[in-house]
């Protein structure tokens, strides 16, 4: 089930609370969190990867949005980073023909 058993090294994987599943590996976004934008982008690469493969558009838009709140939220994410990272993402949703987020609070 997508979502929560995985495979990865060749060994099957129960996603358990505090990690999301984006595309074909898993990320921590608990303690760890994100700390750079190169992150984001290789987790767009994967979601792109999962949309050719015919991944729901619904879907897709509900890990963009864990994403992009897992940026917002990153403690470890330099503010300039988090800058990139969102333009990243609403660059990805604007090829998709999406409205792009907007931020509503300062960043930190």
């Amino acid at each position: 089930v997508k979502g929560r058993i995985t495979f990865e090294d060749g060994k099957v994987m129960v996603i358990e609370k505090g990690h999301l599943y984006l595309g074909r590996q898993v990320k921590d976004i608990g303690p760890k969190g994100l700390t750079h934008s190169e992150e984001v982008k290789e987790i767009l690469a994967e979601l792109q990867e999962d949309l050719d493969y015919g991944v729901p558009r619904r879907t897709i838009n509900a890990r963009l949005f864990a994403l992009f709140m897992g940026v917002l939220k990153s403690k470890k994410m330099p503010k300039e980073e988090k800058l990139k990272s969102i333009e990243l993402i609403n660059e990805f949703r604007k090829k998709l023909g999406w409205k792009p987020y907007q931020v509503k609070k300062p960043i930190t």
